[in-house]
């Protein structure tokens, strides 16, 4: 088996002929809501750790994405009487089509992408009526990238804009008033499990601009903008988030 990995590995490997690693840190304010847990709406602090692989294909124009991204938040009710604590763990993949513009100065990449994600969040005034809820989704849909090399200053900038929509896909679920002793403890299944679509949008885009600092380094500044929403059962949530990042990418040729 282990000779069997090795070799995919390195198949895979000699199809590469550049690779991009970004590691970032993500700091903005959250605007959370769950029905499940409270009507109200709880607003406050959310950072996020970020690492992002972009590879591109040697012998056909197509790239591949991946980012790994946790998160953690604590947000507080308008009056002030309650708190929450979220924290979530999302993953992406992309395969995107590569073509360039502008003497290759401009890079349009547009394909499909695949989404999880798994969290919770914790209701510090809920102590015996539904304290917390789990969030576990599969979501299938669209990615596009537009990246432009900027000369300035004798230096070249880049800008990159990143941005992919679930269409469909899968989330669980607690039914209206259902809770989690019934799901886990007695098996008691409700439409735990529900189809997510376009009826209910979502969207997450990120544009940056790498700072050249060496041949194979830059500084990467920017902004992301993360919007979440579904309504499984009956119940309305949203995941809302606009944050400044910045971060280290490290170029591979």
């Amino acid at each position: 088996m282990k000779k069997i990995l090795t070799a995919v590995a390195l198949s895979l490997s000699l199809h590469i002929n550049a690779q991009e690693v970004a590691t970032q840190l993500a700091l903005g304010g959250a605007d959370y809501l769950d029905t499940y847990l409270s009507p109200e709406k709880y607003r406050g602090f959310e950072g996020r750790f970020i690492s992002e692989v972009l590879r591109d294909s040697r012998k056909r124009p197509v790239s591949y994405s991946l980012t790994h991204e946790g998160m953690i938040a604590t947000t507080d009710n308008r009056a002030g009487t309650a708190s929450e604590l979220s924290g979530s763990y999302d993953f992406a993949y992309s395969m995107m089509y590569r073509t360039s513009l502008l003497d290759g100065k401009l890079r349009l990449l547009i394909g499909g992408m695949v989404n999880y994600n798994l969290g919770f969040t914790y209701n510090t005034r809920n102590s015996s009526n539904n304290p917390a809820q789990g969030y576990m989704s599969l979501g299938i849909g669209p990615n596009v990238m537009l990246r432009y090399d900027l000369p300035l200053w004798g230096k070249t900038f880049l800008i990159n804009w990143e941005a992919r929509m679930p269409f469909v896909g899968l989330m669980f679920s607690p039914n209206y008033g259902q809770s989690y002793y019934e799901i886990f403890n007695r098996g008691d299944y409700d439409h735990n499990v529900v189809f997510t679509s376009l009826a209910v949008p979502q969207l997450r885009h990120h544009l940056s601009v790498d700072v050249p600092l060496t041949e194979r380094c830059a500084l990467r500044v920017g902004y992301l903008g993360d919007y979440r929403q579904a309504k499984p059962n009956n119940l309305r949530q949203h995941h809302y988030y606009n944050a400044a990042t910045i971060g280290i990418v490290i170029k591979k040729k």
